[in-house]
């Protein structure tokens, strides 16, 4: 295994001899709906968590379209609390809607991808983001942490988690079974890629993958030991080159989509569904090169977007003002596209 890491600095957003398809951006539409916000404590009882001691938690935070009469939208907070009273559609709604799963970038939470969800809900899409990490406890305390490391798990999270939501009595009745996508940044975006069907190349990630970071190497090669001591490691390392294809997913979304140097475009060409790669072109962490533009070449009929900016990936010398200007352009960019895929 080698270093397959995409440092996010900030809160995370989230190649076929074919030619990416250019994509203009679209004019930002004004929110429709009033957003509410939920939360489950998922689990999947198949895999183990880092200490062994339990199944792999999957919280997640869902953003959804509610009426006035429905309780008001609940705040976000540091973590994914049990469903509470309130935090749900209410019961008599029947209302078919769409759902997008998010994955959040490397070293991130769930809840930094308020920006996406809340955006999509706004335009009647229920919106799920996926806590891949966990609490320190369950990572380990180690950083990077095991779950980034092992970054094929991720694309399992997500399909677990359509599996619970599907069951789930809230929201699993007005679920659209024909409208589901996914959408992520930077690892989150490599995530959806994977399931959509791209598949990683372990030995082609050792061959490419850039030198590491020397801040970085004693952590690194703790974790590549990891698998010789730890029982879910091992596992785990032997599920690296799987395909982890879901084809309830109609069409992925991926911001700053990092680890372009682990896939080949023969790993790329089960794809096929609808995706759209957007990146700003100075993102300091995932540059396009080597990653946004080389999956774009060899995923077929990708469309690609090269926005001016850092978006997502944001160095300190950026203002807020500036960041949550960036990242509103993204979600209507991202909106548009979902909107496009389940309308046709």
């Amino acid at each position: 295994m080698a270093w397959s890491l995409a440092l996010s600095p900030a809160p995370a957003l989230g190649t076929s001899t074919h030619q990416p398809q250019e994509a203009s951006v679209p004019n930002p539409m004004p929110a429709t709906s009033l957003v509410g916000t939920a939360y489950r404590d998922f689990a999947d009882r198949e895999r183990s968590n880092w200490l062994q001691t339990g199944p792999r938690p999957l919280r997640t935070i869902l953003w959804y379209p509610r009426t006035e009469e429905t309780t008001p939208e609940t705040e976000n907070t540091t973590s994914c609390p049990k469903p509470r009273t309130g935090d749900t559609p209410p019961a008599g709604s029947t209302d078919k809607r769409p759902l997008v799963l998010i994955s959040h970038g490397s070293g991130s939470r769930a809840r930094d991808m308020d920006w996406l969800g809340h955006a999509l809900a706004a335009r009647g899409i229920i919106a799920a983001a996926v806590e891949h990490n966990g609490s320190e406890e369950e990572e380990l305390r180690s950083k990077p942490t095991p779950s980034d490391h092992f970054s094929w798990e991720r694309a399992r999270d997500l399909s677990v988690v359509l599996d619970r939501l599907l069951d789930d009595p809230e929201f699993g009745r007005i679920i659209d079974c024909e409208r589901i996508g996914a959408a992520g940044f930077s690892l989150g975006g490599t995530t959806v890629l994977r399931v959509a069907g791209a598949r990683l190349d372990l030995a082609y990630l050792q061959r490419n993958a850039p030198a590491v970071p020397a801040f970085l190497a004693p952590a690194i090669k703790r974790l590549l030991q990891l698998p010789q001591v730890n029982d879910a490691a091992r596992l785990s390392q032997q599920r690296a080159e799987q395909s982890y294809r879901d084809q309830r997913i109609r069409g992925v979304f991926a911001l700053a989509p990092a680890m372009g140097f682990g896939f080949t475009k023969e790993g790329l060409s089960d794809i096929g569904v609808p995706v759209e790669i957007v990146v700003g072109d100075i993102d300091p962490v995932a540059p396009p090169a080597g990653n946004a533009r080389h999956f774009a070449r060899n995923v077929r009929g990708a469309r690609y977007i090269e926005l001016p900016g850092e978006r997502g990936h944001f160095s300190p010398a950026t203002p807020e003002r500036e960041r949550a200007a960036e990242l509103e352009e993204v979600a209507t960019v991202a909106g548009t596209f979902f909107e496009g895929i389940f309308r046709d």
